[in-house]
């Protein structure tokens, strides 16, 4: 039998976006809190972060939290200093979050005061400090046969991880039991107006972790609304969830069952769950006009790994030294993606991502010198200099150069081709060379852009970025090359910056208006730097320009509070990617089927399933090291020891082996038949590899092109596997709007 729970003093009825619910309908901890007397606020996800300097040790002048629940952000969530103690106080969600202290914008330390137990490795050398919010399933004592432990039940009706209308048929519903309590679950479902028979449909056991077992499934109903219970089964022994709470009664919770509106608190675009992304990175992609090339272009086919013409000679400058491999142009340009549309159908994608294309001097664009422009080396050299009387905060001065007119002929060419076209938006920080940082470097305080930037220090006219001169918070470092817009809690970014950045998306979204004409949405680049109710009014404003166009954050952790519906539609599946490499390459290290299932079930369990369809399911990125040198490298963090000029001296460059290619292969199909949108790195399709930035940013290998380097060049086998699995997902409904579910884990045969 059930344990006796008392619910009527929590039997309180809501009515929250569709859900006629109670307030907590089983939160254990919470309960126990209440009748020992504490203030809930302890269970209710609120924690309190603290950080004392350690003896004899000097006082930091900051002093921030950084975590997976802010993607590690050095500066999104400051901590106040109080009677010598640094806090700050943070709502998260049940399970453990993994952090640490960041002293004066770059020295990380742990929580000396921290569970040990829940250290992780942070990659480094070191390990990440962890906290544990909500019961401590290790704790409770071994589960028993005919019986249902539940303080280790936990649902909320009023989280979309736990009850969330996917679509007009489907409903996710999720809980969590203690770990081996429960020999089964279900959903009791039936039509409300149509008064049907109550349907028992089954809940599957998803993964476990931390001493919890998350179960949960996709629910299909008919029509709505619906009524629906929850039963949970431990041999002999079953119980009922429902409005009320917890009962032993089926016909009394059927009586009260929660009454589910089939209507989405939040839909994501339909036709991102149909996409296979390609990411391009534009300046090595193509170069399909020789005119617009930067000077000292180098040869397309040139040895990546040698001194090339014009370069200072010796490995020594390779990297470090003058730096050759970071100042080397290739020429790609907007004309070589237009002529590189067919080949990207025959591989049979159908979604790109462009990495950032506005005016900015480096190859890369993630420094900004303009919004308003496309970079002129893709289209149309010294095109921005001819143009006069823009005024950047009057977007009506805005006029379009030969350049970005080049663009949007791309995007008319690509949409008539059956593409979605997507581009980075680099909004939390710009390039030295941005026309308002000029101002204020030069004029300080009277610039009329003074409250743009995060300045630290306003100097004694000193030489900027020395002592002495204007100091400035920057993405990459104090008095860094991408200074940092200052942030406002309350509308995300400062009047100003904030102002600029929806006219730019509008810009480039509905272009003189015309929505068919723009982008279909935005990669963010960094969101976590950027506070939360931006990128509200950032969806809003998307949103009301073209409905269908995707929100895509640059999030590497969990991502829960930027995927509720309110700011973005998805996010770039670096979990999903960890998960896969832990798996897939690892081989000393490797992680056990049982433990990859169970961390994709987890990855299931944390977001909407209209958000699961739409997840940005990659590998690799301009980010990290490439797919295929994974495997000739395995047993190692994801992103981690793979830069060989700081991090990874000991990484291979090497070319894979035919059996690392092979294993890429298993792994590119597990890719395209998981739940989400599968993303390509250009150039995996056609064997590409190489460690982490810059060497993962090498010109696109393109069929008929002869190498310096002999070994380089385009495997025809590699291009014609990811044809194939591509074809079988866009073939195939089911890997597109299906859910996933584990039927074999066999940890020994390591299936």
């Amino acid at each position: 039998m059930a344990e006796p729970v008392s619910w009527r003093s929590l039997a309180r009825r809501q009515h929250h976006r569709g859900f006629p619910l109670v307030a907590a309908v089983i939160l254990c901890g919470l309960l126990r809190a209440l009748a020992a007397g504490q203030a809930p606020d302890a269970d209710a996800g609120w924690h309190v972060f603290r950080y004392e300097v350690p003896s004899g040790q000097p006082q930091p002048r900051a002093v921030h939290l950084a975590g997976e629940f802010n993607n590690w952000s050095t500066t999104a969530t400051p901590m106040e200093l109080r009677n010598g103690v640094w806090t700050v106080r943070l709502k998260l969600s049940p399970g453990v979050h993994h952090y640490k202290f960041v002293l004066d914008g770059n020295r990380w330390v742990n929580d000396p005061s921290a569970d040990p137990s829940l250290n992780e490795p942070d990659n480094y050398g070191g390990v990440n400090s962890g906290v544990l919010i909500g019961p401590d399933a290790r704790r409770f004592p071994p589960p028993r046969p005919d019986h249902i432990h539940m303080p280790g039940v936990r649902f909320n009706p009023d989280s979309p991880s736990d009850l969330d209308v996917a679509d007009a048929t489907l409903l996710w519903v999720s809980f969590q039991a203690q770990a081996g309590d429960l020999t089964g679950a279900r959903v009791l479902v039936r039509d409300e107006e149509t008064g049907q028979a109550w349907q028992a449909q089954t809940l599957a056991l998803m993964g476990e972790e931390m001493g919890f077992a998350r179960w949960g499934g996709l629910v299909r109903v008919d029509d709505e609304p619906v009524r629906c219970v929850l039963e949970l089964v431990d041999g002999g022994a079953s119980v009922f969830v429902c409005a009320r709470g917890v009962l032993d009664d089926a016909e009394a919770a059927k009586a009260a069952a929660f009454a589910v509106d089939m209507r989405p608190r939040f839909q994501t675009p339909a036709w991102a769950k149909h996409a296979v992304w390609y990411q391009i990175f534009p300046e090595r992609f193509r170069n399909g006009d020789s005119a617009n090339d930067p000077p000292n272009t180098q040869r397309w086919t040139s040895d990546w790994w040698s001194t090339l013409p014009g370069e200072a000679p010796g490995p020594e400058n390779f990297y470090r030294g003058v730096g050759n491999v970071w100042n080397r142009w290739f020429g790609g340009d907007l004309q070589g993606l237009i002529e590189q549309l067919p080949y990207l159908r025959r591989l049979g994608v159908n979604a790109i991502y462009l990495n950032p294309i506005f005016e900015a001097r480096s190859t890369h664009k993630y420094d900004t010198t303009t919004y308003l422009h496309i970079d002129d080396n893709f289209g149309f050299k010294g095109d921005i200099d001819a143009l006069k009387g823009e005024v950047l905060t009057d977007p009506s001065t805005w006029r379009w150069t030969p350049t970005d007119k080049l663009f949007l002929k791309f995007l008319d060419e690509a949409h008539s081709q059956g593409f979605r076209v997507i581009i980075d938006g680099v909004f939390n920080h710009v390039g030295r060379d941005f026309g308002p940082f000029r101002d204020v470097l030069k004029k300080g305080r009277a610039s009329r852009y003074a409250d743009w930037f995060e300045i630290t220090d306003w100097g004694q006219g000193g030489e900027p970025g020395k002592p002495g001169g204007i100091q400035w918070a920057a993405w990459d470092g104090p008095n860094g090359w991408l200074p940092a817009f200052k942030k406002n809690p309350e509308t995300g970014l400062a009047h100003g910056p904030r102002e600029l950045v929806l006219a730019v998306a509008q810009r480039w979204l509905a272009p003189e208006g015309d929505p068919s004409r723009g982008v279909d949405g935005f990669r963010l680049d960094v969101p976590q730097d950027i506070p939360p109710p931006f990128w509200v009014d950032f969806r809003k404003l998307v949103k009301r320009l073209k409905p269908e166009a995707i929100i895509i954050g640059e999030i590497w952790g969990e991502a829960q509070p930027w995927l509720r519906g309110d700011q973005f539609d998805a996010v770039m599946n670096y979990q999903f990617a960890m998960a896969a490499q832990a798996f897939f390459v690892n081989q000393r290290q490797q992680l056990q089927p049982s433990r990859f299932a169970d961390r994709l079930q987890r990855l299931l369990s944390l977001y909407p399933f209209q958000v699961n369809l739409v997840q940005q399911n990659l590998f690799d990125s301009h980010d990290t090291d490439r797919l295929a040198s994974m495997f000739v490298n395995p047993d190692r963090p994801y992103d981690g020891r793979n830069r060989i000029q700081d991090n990874g001296p000991d990484y291979s460059p090497a070319k894979p082996s035919p059996l690392d290619f092979q294993r890429m292969r298993q792994a590119v199909a597990f890719q395209m038949t998981f739940v989400g949108a599968p993303m390509i790195y250009y150039g995996d399709e056609a064997g590409m590899w190489g460690p982490d930035d810059p060497s993962n940013r090498q010109p696109m290998t393109w069929p008929g092109m002869q190498f310096d380097d002999p070994a380089v060049g385009f495997d025809p086998a590699q291009f014609a596997f990811y044809q194939r699995a591509i074809a079988v997902r866009r073939k195939l409904p089911e890997l597109r709007e299906g859910f996933f579910r584990g039927v074999l884990c066999d940890d020994a045969a390591g299936v």
